[in-house]
């Protein structure tokens, strides 16, 4: 197996994707398979056209970033464009799109991406090593949901939900067929490599915590009985010192501040899935990217910045799986939420080189996502924010 990475700043759609084939083709004569990670500011339709005229029969995968797209070259700002391919004589892959429809549910939708992006491998009847996940936000529970259901297993899953500049943009998903501004984009790996995958959080729980008692959809209305935004209104000014005012940009306010859920233990520790605060809608009530359920705990979590610059470098470290073996990466893929991207926005270049550093200078790329998915080490497949998902490919 071999990856190669190649990036682009031009301006218009069919020149970055001539100039990602050309620099792929020097390096990879025969992909197998090709992610692709992009800013808001091309033509979709354009780029997902001439990426499958310039790479004919080759199963592709595309999903929009926030500002722009990091690659082991450091961080480059929109308009931008990176392309992650693979040569693989001994592997199979496959993707697969499914548009969201009113008249089926998203579970039903997430099958039909996940049995396309299979009988597509040619390896039906197999379990994937991998599955990367792209979908666009909104029902990202149910879709992990359907594929543990659909394989009767947890297979490692690292998964971005598209983004755009702003929340609610103009994001979009890919395959080598269609387009989709609403959907579930899947591609399936069979590799001749070894995986190895990390999914954290970071943040550590403070002391303040509720049980959660009424939800609505995605809207968190009360905890301990009393109105959610005032309880998390209280929990931010007396942890910080700080006045919280939620008409100015609580997703920014919250991102060193969010709910979490404990998920499990390792070594006796927990870890803790994250859902970020965004805003609070007209009824008064707080709008998360994930979903909470009554009568789950949830804790008052706190991060810092210097955290969140080192942490992607933790996380590739975990993945490296240094208890198996000396780690020889091929090269990897990670996701860094959008949320946490913008808070350190002026250091995401030192952030690249902390990966580079835990990759051993491996080829990778990373978009910035509205959504994070991956599997924990305890074996929990969870959708969360403010997460770090990797994988990384190693040599035998």
């Amino acid at each position: 197996m071999k990856i190669a990475t190649a990036r682009t700043q031009a301006d218009d759609a069919v020149q970055a994707a001539y100039a990602l084939a050309r620099t792929i083709k020097t390096r990879i004569s025969t992909p197998k398979l090709l992610m692709i990670y992009f800013t808001e500011h091309y033509d979709v339709q354009a780029l997902q056209r001439t990426l499958y005229r310039l790479f004919p029969g080759v199963p592709l995968i595309g999903c929009s970033t926030c500002y722009g797209v990091m690659t082991q070259n450091g961080c480059t700002s929109g308009p931008a464009a990176a392309i992650w391919a693979c040569s693989d004589d001994k592997g199979s892959y496959g993707s697969a799109l499914v548009s969201h429809q009113a008249h089926r549910h998203v579970r039903d939708s997430a099958r039909m991406a996940l049995t396309q992006a299979i009988e597509e491998s040619g390896r039906c009847g197999e379990l994937p090593k991998l599955i990367a996940l792209h979908s666009t936000p909104g029902e990202e529970e149910a879709t992990l949901s359907a594929i543990r259901e659909e394989l009767g297993v947890s297979v490692p899953v690292i998964g971005g939900s598209a983004a755009a500049e702003t929340v609610g943009g103009n994001w979009a998903i890919f395959d080598h067929k269609e387009t989709a501004t609403s959907g579930i984009a899947i591609s399936v790996f069979y590799p001749s490599a070894r995986v190895s995958y990390s999914f954290h959080s970071g943040y550590a729980p403070t002391q303040r915590h509720a049980t959660v008692t009424d939800v609505r959809g995605r809207a968190l209305v009360s905890l301990n009985h009393q109105p959610a935004a005032e309880v998390y209104k209280r929990w931010y000014e007396s942890e910080t010192g700080l006045t919280l005012d939620p008409t100015d940009s609580l997703f920014s306010q919250s991102t060193l501040y969010p709910l979490g859920t404990q998920t499990g233990t390792i070594h006796g520790l927990p870890y803790y899935t994250l859902s970020h605060p965004t805003f609070i809608n007209a009824q008064g009530h707080m709008e998360l990217f994930s979903q909470l359920e009554v009568g789950q705990t949830v804790y008052f979590m706190s991060g810092t910045s210097e955290g969140l610059i080192s942490r992607a470098s933790r996380v590739v470290e975990s993945a490296n799986d240094h208890a198996l073996c000396q780690p020889e990466p091929l090269g990897g893929l990670a996701i860094y939420c959008a949320g946490c991207m913008l808070h350190v926005k002026d250091r995401l270049d030192q952030v690249a080189d902390n990966i580079n550093t835990a990759l051993y200078n491996a080829p990778f790329v990373c978009p910035f996502t509205f959504g994070e998915q991956g599997l924990f080490k305890g074996g929990e497949l969870s959708h969360g924010n403010l997460m770090i998902s990797a994988v990384l490919f190693h040599k035998d």
